[in-house]
C-alpha cells in the first residue's frame, strides 16, 4: 500500500511540474534598437503635443461648435496609430501660432505690393502711376 501511494504521489508531482512548464510562457530577452526606442519616444511626444493642442481654449471652442466632445477627441487621439500621430503632430507644428488664412493672405498681398513698388522705383516695371522711377 505504501508503494502504491508513493507511486500516485510521484505521478501527481510529475504531472504538476509538466503542467506548470506547459502553461508558463517563455521569456525572451533581446536588445532594443535605438531606432525602435526613438520611434516610441517620438510617438509618445506626438501624442502629448496633440493632447496639449486639444487643451487650448480656442480649440475646445471649435470642437464644441462642431459638436465634438473633448473626451471623444482625446479617445480618438489615444486610438491613433504611430504613423497617424507623427503626421498629425507634424501638421500641428507647421500651423501658424494664432494666425489664420486671412493673416497669411494679407501678408502675401503686402509682400507683393512692396516688391512691385520697389521694382517701380528702380524702373524695371510701370505698375503704379504715382511712382516716379529713378533713372
Amino acid at each position: 500500500m505504501k508503494k502504491f501511494l508513493s507511486r500516485i504521489c510521484v505521478s501527481l508531482m510529475i504531472m504538476s511540474i509538466v503542467g506548470l512548464n506547459i502553461h508558463m510562457p517563455l521569456a525572451q530577452a533581446s536588445m532594443v534598437g535605438t531606432a525602435q526606442l526613438m520611434a516610441q519616444q517620438s510617438s509618445e511626444q506626438g501624442r502629448e503635443n496633440i493632447v496639449a493642442f486639444l487643451d487650448r481654449a480656442e480649440v475646445q471652442q471649435q470642437l464644441q461648435e462642431h459638436g465634438v466632445a473633448l473626451q471623444d477627441a482625446r479617445d480618438r487621439v489615444a486610438g491613433l496609430s504611430d504613423a497617424e500621430v507623427q503626421m498629425l503632430s507634424g501638421k500641428i507644428d507647421q500651423l501658424p501660432a494664432g494666425g489664420s488664412a486671412v493673416g497669411v493672405l494679407v501678408g502675401a498681398a503686402v509682400f507683393i505690393f512692396v516688391v512691385l513698388l520697389i521694382t517701380d522705383i528702380v524702373g524695371l516695371t510701370d505698375v503704379f502711376p504715382f511712382v516716379h522711377p529713378v533713372r
